[in-house]
């Protein structure tokens, strides 16, 4: 499994793995929308939008596209499914495909507020990338 949620007194914690970066981040908007969504029917994609995120390192990259994909979520009613990115240095770039939120199908999840900084760990593994993150709920 690419992602799996940790014990955390307040928030959600999540352990995320994925061979690259850009995998890593599919796989990270995977965990959140686990997190906002709960799990739900697939259906076929019916919606792209474009995303955008800079960061100074890998790290605040990775927490700004969560909030990216957040702030999608909130404002295109976003259930996001699938990702098409491009890494240009400091900046990933590319589409996120889903399907708009149904309040009868994708109300099982809980509200995020933010992604934090807190206890954020990205490292390299033999397999690629692990990141520690939490969502502020």
């Amino acid at each position: 499994m690419p992602f799996e949620e940790l014990e955390h007194t307040a928030d959600v914690k999540m352990r995320i793995s994925a061979p690259d970066f850009l995998s890593l981040l599919a796989e990270s908007g995977d965990a959140m929308s686990s997190v906002l969504f709960g799990d739900f029917e697939k259906e076929p994609e019916n919606m792209t939008v474009e995303i955008e995120a800079e960061g100074a390192d890998t790290s605040e990259l990775t927490v700004n596209f969560l909030s990216e994909l957040l702030f999608l979520t909130e404002v295109e009613y976003l259930v996001p499914m699938s990702y098409s990115l491009k890494q240009d240095g400091n900046k990933v770039f590319g589409t996120v495909s889903g399907i708009e939120f149904d309040r009868t199908k994708h109300s099982g999840g809980i509200c995020v507020k933010g992604i934090s900084y807190s206890g954020l760990s990205l490292e390299k593994t033999s397999a690629g990338l692990e990141l520690t993150i939490i969502f502020d709920i």
